[in-house]
């Protein structure tokens, strides 16, 4: 039952704040509905993009990833470990947790950064609920019953949960009649062989001096090669009578 209430404790203190974020923005000219906080999966409409336009990409992150993503979570995830230990654990913080604590919010940050800027750019936006949901399984599951139960039956849950959903999008992608493009399907986009040649400014000027070194008395046989391995063309007058 403890931790039960601390997962609603986690969840209450989230959307709190994120409310309070909302509330302090409005100050700013940043006006975001105060139901944001409660759309906690794929938004319909970018909102926080529509507020911010005009501003750069650093304010989108700062206040996406981290004031309404890492921040809540991290203030969540606090609370969460505030009831555990008080109330099941009977433990106070030390060391280890501060770090533990650290540790969490850098991790949040990065996610919520990397999240942020793919937002940006597909100009979509989701909530936290993704995230909310693997946090209290993981804490709950680790509370309740243990660390190493976790380990050796939760990871092997996720393994299949991922293999099915990945299964039945492939399955729905196929159905609705998108494929992967075979390389079959590919065509030629150039013909290298059948290309005309197109003389370059360098092999131009090879074969100017070639026809001047000619016209001084040299032969074919004495006029180098230009670059590329082709001999130089001669005018038709001038070519040997050999050739």
């Amino acid at each position: 039952m403890f931790v039960i209430a601390a997962a609603v404790v986690f969840l209450g203190t989230a959307v709190f704040w994120n409310l309070a974020i909302v509330f302090v923005l409005r100050f700013f000219r940043i006006d975001l509905p105060f139901s944001l906080p409660f759309r906690f999966y794929k938004r319909k409409e970018p909102e926080l993009l529509v507020a911010l336009k005009g501003r750069s990409i650093n304010a989108y992150i700062v206040i996406s990833g981290l004031l309404l993503f890492a921040c809540p979570l991290f203030a969540g995830l606090t609370a969460y470990e505030y009831v555990v230990r008080q109330s099941v654990e009977h433990s106070t913080y030390g060391l280890t947790s501060i770090l533990g604590s650290v540790a969490s919010l850098v991790s949040l940050g990065i996610a919520g950064a990397w999240m942020s800027m793919r937002n940006w750019q597909k100009s979509t936006e989701s909530g936290i609920g993704l995230a909310i949901l693997a946090i209290l399984v993981l804490k709950v599951s680790t509370d309740a019953v243990g660390g190493r139960a976790v380990i050796s039956l939760l990871m092997p849950a996720a393994l299949c949960a991922s293999f099915f959903y990945f299964g039945i999008r492939r399955i729905r992608r196929t159905s609705a009649g998108w494929r992967y493009p075979n390389r079959r399907d590919m065509t030629v986009t150039q013909d290298f062989i059948g290309e005309r040649f197109v003389p370059s400014e360098n092999y131009k000027a090879q074969q100017a001096i070639a026809q001047k070194l000619i016209a001084a008395g040299l032969s074919h046989e004495q006029v180098p090669s230009v670059p590329s391995g082709r001999p130089a063309d001669l005018p038709s007058d001038e070519r040997p009578k050999d050739q």
